[in-house]
């Protein structure tokens, strides 16, 4: 499952790692602000947007986005899920799991996070609430309500 189209991907592959991490921050802040406001579609579509940001793998010596990758997999599985979309929950999962254990992402970088703890987040969902909590300062997990159906959109 991926939420940026091809062209946009390419872009901000190539852009340099601090204005990824601001990107990736004003997406999420986006989707805290549209989970307020109950508008779950978009939330979808930025933390979708967010989570593609941080799955990209930029230049070897500054690929660190393994925390921001986590919480963006968090927040967009946890959309999916509660609208119902599981295949969509759990490719979001599966797709952060691969994306972790990247060649780029296996050896540690001076000064990044250890993507063993990432990984033991994503598949124990109870960790999720504290993960996101201890990262971002967000009350909680937004709630989606449950529905049927979700359109997923891609940012152009």
């Amino acid at each position: 499952m991926e939420f940026l189209c091809p062209n946009h991907r390419q872009q901000f592959a190539d852009l340099p790692l601090e204005e990824r991490k601001d990107l990736w921050l004003f997406w999420m802040e986006n989707a805290h602000d549209c989970s307020e406001q109950g508008q779950w579609r978009d939330v979808i579509s930025l933390a979708g947007s967010a989570f593609d940001l941080a799955c990209l793998h930029g230049p070897r010596d500054e690929s660190c986005m393994h925390i921001e990758l986590t919480l963006s997999a968090i927040l967009v599985s946890r959309a999916l899920s509660d609208r119902g979309e599981r295949a969509g929950m759990d490719a979001v999962i599966l797709r952060a799991l691969e994306s972790l254990q990247h060649p780029d992402h296996a050896a540690p970088i001076d000064g990044c996070c250890d993507i063993h703890d990432s990984v033991s987040v994503l598949i124990d969902p109870s960790r999720h609430a504290d993960f996101f909590a201890d990262y971002l300062n967000w009350p909680s997990l937004p709630f989606v309500p449950p529905k049927r159906a979700t359109m997923i959109r891609t940012l152009h």
